[in-house]
């Protein structure tokens, strides 16, 4: 490849190793290559757009871009925590309004060995009767 064919390569930074080193050696030589990099320099400086100024920039981000949420900088880690805290009181109080199941009424006791109670038990019973009466 003839070295004037590369410039485009070298001026875009895409030769490496030996092909930049043959191109440079080229380049120090041909006027022709010297006279059309510097071209490609002025040119590439040309096509970079001037930065706009700070305040113009922030002006239009801030007519374009969205708003902040209402709970963009809110911390929810606090309200779970609380949140969890609440319903565990609100499960603890309704578990105290619960009835206690265990307990019995003695009379629910006495009306159901009264109904479930065979002949069996009842002179079972008859007879730890007449034994506690002879102590």
């Amino acid at each position: 490849m003839n070295g004037c064919e590369q410039i485009l390569l070298y001026a875009q930074g895409e030769l490496e190793g030996a092909e930049k080193a043959a191109f440079e050696t080229h380049l120090a030589v041909c006027q022709t290559c010297q006279k059309e990099l510097a071209f490609l320099k002025r040119v590439d400086a040309a096509l970079v757009p001037p930065a706009a100024p700070q305040s113009a920039v922030e002006h239009i981000f801030a007519k374009t871009t969205r708003k902040k949420s209402f709970f963009a900088g809110f911390n929810w880690k606090p309200a779970l925590a609380g949140a969890a805290m609440l319903g565990l009181g609100i499960f603890i109080f309704l578990a105290g309004l619960q009835p206690d199941k265990t307990a019995f009424d003695a009379r629910e006791v006495i009306a159901y060995m009264s109904e479930n109670l065979d002949a069996e038990y009842l002179s079972f019973a008859d007879d730890l009767d007449a034994l506690e009466s002879e102590f």
